[in-house]
């Protein structure tokens, strides 16, 4: 970069010092400059009146290559840049290190919005794998069940059968659920299971507030069931829904009673708020304001369950749910509300043939 130019002895010699060889060209006039006239801007050669009269939009060092190999010209002193280049840069003016990368004109465009607040830290998953570990779920939980009561139904009679493939094929979607759960969590994203709630503080609080939300939720359910029964008439196509009709309509074993009711007070909640509060509302309230986020959270919970008629009052519990976790950070909230609403449920039916 730095040899003589044009080649020769019979070259011209730098404007300012005539005696001194030629090392550069100025990129922007073309005059020819010794090594203490040449200024290297940007990996370019430049006079000092082209350099000053250059807009750009931030500065960059200035280099000085004197050669020792021959004394400077007379008037300039032997170490340093020449007069009147020694002034301290200005503030903000790159002064070490890697030049600055240079971005050109205009300036790239400011975000339209400021990005969005992380609201549940250590919960960097998507919507779009809890949807995927939900779909995997329940392929492979139906494939079982379906074998599962291939079995049950040549062993026992067929209500003992139903109430027994309630269970078994509870038990297997959940477990596929909270696989696929923590799988994601720990291994993939390398978090921690207290941002799915599950932590003992405030879990007292958190009770209290389930007791205090899930009563309200479960009457506000029942009148939309109701309301929904007289517009739609009395159908059920869940096998939940119908085994909790043959509870009321008498002659179940207790034991069966039991584990259906183990089923949906106990393994239900737990298990369903761990994946839909604990997992899903995470993903969604990260990327969503708190009402769009529960509004979709109560949309895909009902869903989940496949039952028409239902699903206005799992709506309304999915979203009710949404909200005492967010005031609350932990699993308990939900988890107690859940269970209260499927217990009355079950509680109606068994006692006052509901």
């Amino acid at each position: 970069m730095e040899t003589t130019c044009p080649p020769g002895g019979t070259s011209p010699g730098c404007n300012e010092h005539p005696s001194a060889p030629v090392v550069a060209r100025c990129v922007s006039c073309g005059r020819l400059m010794c090594a203490y006239c040449r200024l290297v801007y940007g990996n370019k050669n430049y006079c000092k009146s082209c350099l000053d009269r250059s807009r750009v939009s931030a500065p960059a060092p200035l280099h000085y290559h004197p050669d020792p190999g021959y004394p400077p010209p007379h008037g300039y002193p032997s170490q340093g840049p020449p007069p009147g280049y020694g002034s301290p840069p200005p503030p903000g003016a790159w002064t070490g290190g890697p030049p600055p990368p240079y971005y050109g004109y205009p300036p790239p465009p400011i975000p339209y919005r400021p990005a969005r607040p992380v609201v549940f830290e250590g919960t960097p998953w998507g919507v779009g794998e809890a949807v995927i570990i939900f779909g995997i779920a329940f392929v492979a939980a139906s494939i079982l069940s379906v074998l599962v009561y291939t079995v049950l139904k040549s062993a026992f009679a067929t209500t003992t059968a139903a109430f027994l493939l309630i269970f078994f094929s509870s038990a297997i979607l959940y477990a596929f659920l909270l696989a696929g759960t923590f799988y994601s969590v720990k291994v993939r994203h390398g978090s921690h299971l207290s941002a799915l709630g599950l932590r003992l503080e405030g879990l007292g609080k958190g009770v209290g507030w389930g007791i205090a939300v899930g009563l309200p939720l479960f009457v506000a359910a029942i009148l939309v069931s109701y309301i929904v029964t007289k517009l739609f008439g009395p159908t059920n196509t869940d096998m939940v829904s119908n085994s909790v009709n043959k509870i009321s309509g008498g002659g179940i074993s207790p034991y069966l009673i039991l584990l259906l009711a183990f089923t949906l007070v106990v393994l239900a909640p737990v298990c369903e708020e761990i994946f839909f509060r604990g997992y899903l509302y995470p993903a969604l309230r990260n990327r969503m304001d708190k009402q769009p986020a529960m509004i979709v959270n109560g949309l895909l919970f009902a869903a989940a369950h496949f039952e028409l008629i239902g699903f206005l009052p799992r709506f309304l519990l999915g979203w009710g749910l949404c909200y005492i976790y967010e005031r609350n950070r932990t699993l308990g909230a939900p988890i107690t509300g859940h269970a209260i609403y499927n217990g009355l449920i079950l509680f109606l039916a068994l006692f006052f043939r509901l």
